[in-house]
């Protein structure tokens, strides 16, 4: 199966998005005898007493029955369907995007036929539920619209690049590190210019889940925002173990292509599934 061609599983069709609160996730997540969600959700619900976790039980199913959701007791099969695969995934794609303060949770997880993409709202403690055909598309839609930084493609260690873009506190500072890890000074100073007025930072982890592999990252890709434009930054590993960073012009094609490589990376890993 091709990293477009998803098998998106038919009996979720009439299902493709819902919003629950912290407690009705906890309902659906009990019922049906399922493990935590993703950790870069968070906003697990806490209650300080049995008898304040069973109102808020009674509650939840109150309100999902409500909607329909709950149906003889039965939890709705298309968010049965998509809990399963957000809590026993074959990889996940972990999405924290920083604006001003201001924190948005996205995972895109997906297993052997089913790829589904959830949200956290941390003001309004919501999650929003999606089905997926393609993940870098939900990762394009959850990231907005944003023009892209004209700018050529950079390659630099990985270590030195990090470092050089942190040198800060202004640009020619920045500039000039970017030029002693040995980006051309033309791009230097473009990339410093930029990077000294971002607005909003994302990254998009690329998680394989299986046993004894949870806890290593495949891959990493960045994405600023800036006042120049946006900037996508994506890693590889060379044949000797080196790190390198590529940086280009955050349009939105460069985007898919870095979130594709991802889900290529998670493919190759051991008990993953094909994409």
């Amino acid at each position: 199966m091709s990293t477009l061609d998803l098998g998106i599983a038919t009996d979720t069709d009439a299902f493709p998005s819902v919003d629950l609160t912290s407690t009705e996730i906890e309902y659906a997540r009990e019922r049906l005898g399922l493990d935590v969600l993703p950790v870069v959700l968070g906003g697990t619900a806490l209650w300080d007493s049995v008898a304040e976790y069973d109102a808020a039980m009674r509650s939840a199913a109150t309100s999902l029955a409500g909607r329909n959701l709950l149906l003889g007791g039965e939890i709705h099969h298309g968010i049965a369907a998509t809990l399963r695969t957000l809590t026993r995934p074959a990889w996940e794609l972990a999405l924290r995007s920083h604006n001003q303060g201001t924190l948005t949770r996205v995972c895109v997880a997906a297993d052997e036929s089913l790829c589904v993409e959830a949200s956290f709202n941390e003001a309004t403690k919501i999650y929003t539920l999606h089905k997926v055909v393609n993940p870098a598309d939900a990762v394009v839609r959850a990231l907005g619209p944003s023009e892209p930084m004209p700018i050529a493609v950079i390659n630099a260690p990985t270590d030195m690049l990090s470092a050089a873009l942190n040198a800060g506190p202004d640009a020619d500072t920045v500039a000039d590190a970017l030029t002693q890890a040995g980006v051309p000074p033309v791009e230097a100073g473009q990339l410093g210019s930029a990077m000294v007025t971002s607005t909003s930072f994302t990254e998009i982890v690329a998680v394989p889940r299986g046993v004894g592999i949870e806890k290593l990252p495949a891959g990493v890709v960045s994405v600023f925002n800036t006042a120049h434009g946006r900037i996508v930054a994506s890693s590889s590993t060379s044949a000797d173990g080196t790190q390198w960073s590529s940086i280009s012009s955050g349009t939105p094609q460069r985007l898919r292509q870095a979130v594709n490589s991802l889900v290529e990376l998670l493919s190759e890993s051991p008990g993953a599934v094909s994409r």
